[in-house]
C-alpha cells in the first residue's frame, strides 16, 4: 500500500490542475477554505472638506442673424427637407444645398406700365338744321345799273345733295346781256355740314368745272381757259353756293366768328365773318326776323348775308361791294318748299 500512496497523489494532483483550469482560479476545496471574518469597521468624524465655488458656464458666442431666405416665386419648388433629415451644422447644409437640384430664379416682375391716359374725346357737335328735301329760292338780281333773276334750287337725297343757281338778265338789262350764268355744286352731307365734292361754272359757252379731294385736301380747277391748277386746304371747304346752305345749317353759330375757306369759282381763298346779331328786315315776303352776318372788312371788299331764323335759316339778302365800289344785291321774293 505504500506503493500505492504516490500514485493516488498524482491522481489527486491531475484533479485539481484541471479542476482550476475549467472552474477558474477562485474555486477552492471546501476543507481548505478559512472561516471568514468581516474587517473591523473605524468610524472617524471629519471636518467638512471646502466645496469648489461653481464656475460660471462660459458665454457662448451670439448666434449668427439668419440668412434671409429667398421668396420663393410663384412656380413650385422642390419640397421642404423634412426636419429629421435637416442638417445640424453649416457645412451639411452647404453639402445639403450642394446636392439638391438647382432652382431657376424667376426675374424680378416688371411693373406693369399705367394705363394711358385716353385722349380727350372733342366736344359733340351741334345737331344740323333740318332743311326740305328740295327748296325753290327766288331773287331779285342787281348789279350795278343791271337787273336780274336768280333762282337757287336745293336738292336733298339722303346723304347727297346738289344745288343749282342760274340767273338771267331782265328789263333793258336783257337787251345788252344776253345768256345765262349758271352754276353747281354737288357733295355730300356729313355731321360737320356740306362737304363740296364737285363744282361747275358756266358763263354762257365758257364752262370751268373744279374736283374737292378731302382725303388729300386737294382742289383741282379745269378752268375754260388755260392749264390745269391745284390748290390744298385744310379742314373744311365751301363753294360759292354750299356756303349758302351751309351757314343755313349750322347757324345760329356758336361763337362770335365764323371762319370757312371758299372756292368763288376761280380761287381758293380763307374768309371771316363777324356775328352782327338779330335784325327785323323788310322784305317781299314781309317783315322776317334774321341773323346778320358780315364778313370782315379788308377781305376782297364788303360781304353781308342776313338769314330768316324762321325760314330754316335760309338766305333772304346777300349784298356785295366791290373793291372798285361796284355794288350787287340778291333780295328774296319767294321761297317755295317742297317735301
Amino acid at each position: 500500500m505504500r506503493g500505492a500512496r504516490p500514485w493516488w497523489l498524482a491522481l489527486a494532483g491531475s484533479l485539481l490542475l484541471h479542476g482550476g483550469l475549467l472552474g477558474g482560479l477562485q474555486w477552492e476545496l471546501p476543507q481548505w477554505q478559512a472561516a471568514f471574518e468581516p474587517p473591523p469597521i473605524e468610524a472617524r468624524l471629519m471636518p467638512p472638506s471646502p466645496v469648489p465655488a461653481a464656475r460660471p458656464p462660459a458665454a457662448k458666442p451670439p448666434a449668427a442673424p439668419p440668412r434671409p431666405r429667398p421668396v420663393p416665386p410663384a412656380d413650385p419648388r422642390p419640397e421642404p427637407i423634412p426636419e429629421a433629415l435637416a442638417p445640424e451644422t453649416a457645412a451639411d447644409a452647404e453639402e445639403v444645398v450642394a446636392i439638391a437640384e438647382p432652382v431657376e430664379e424667376m426675374p424680378p416682375a416688371e411693373p406693369e406700365p399705367e394705363a394711358a391716359a385716353e385722349p380727350t374725346a372733342e366736344p359733340a357737335l351741334p345737331p344740323l338744321n333740318s332743311l326740305p328735301s328740295r327748296l325753290d329760292l327766288r331773287f331779285h338780281l342787281r348789279y350795278g345799273p343791271a337787273r336780274g333773276e336768280q333762282t337757287l334750287i336745293w336738292v336733298n337725297e339722303g346723304d347727297r345733295y346738289t344745288i343749282t343757281s342760274v340767273a338771267a338778265a331782265t328789263g333793258l338789262t336783257s337787251v345788252f346781256y344776253s345768256g345765262r350764268f349758271a352754276q353747281t355744286s354737288r357733295g355730300r352731307i356729313t355731321e360737320r355740314g356740306l362737304m363740296p365734292e364737285e363744282f361747275w361754272d358756266q358763263r354762257g359757252d365758257k364752262r370751268s368745272s373744279a374736283r374737292f379731294d378731302a382725303a388729300s385736301g386737294s382742289l383741282t380747277l379745269s378752268p375754260a381757259k388755260g392749264s390745269t391748277r391745284h390748290f390744298s386746304y385744310t379742314g373744311d371747304v365751301q363753294d360759292a353756293l354750299s356756303l349758302f346752305f351751309q351757314m343755313a345749317l349750322t347757324a345760329p353759330p356758336s361763337g362770335g366768328q365764323l371762319a370757312y375757306a371758299v372756292f368763288n369759282g376761280k380761287k381758293l381763298r380763307h374768309y371771316t365773318y363777324d356775328v352782327r346779331g338779330e335784325e327785323i328786315l323788310e322784305t317781299a315776303l314781309g317783315p322776317l326776323r334774321t341773323l346778320h352776318l358780315a364778313r370782315k372788312t379788308g377781305e376782297e371788299g364788303r360781304f353781308e348775308i342776313w338769314l330768316a331764323i324762321d325760314r330754316h335759316y335760309l338766305p333772304v339778302r346777300v349784298l356785295r361791294v366791290e373793291e372798285s365800289g361796284a355794288e350787287g344785291e340778291m333780295a328774296i321774293r319767294a321761297i317755295d318748299a317742297g317735301e
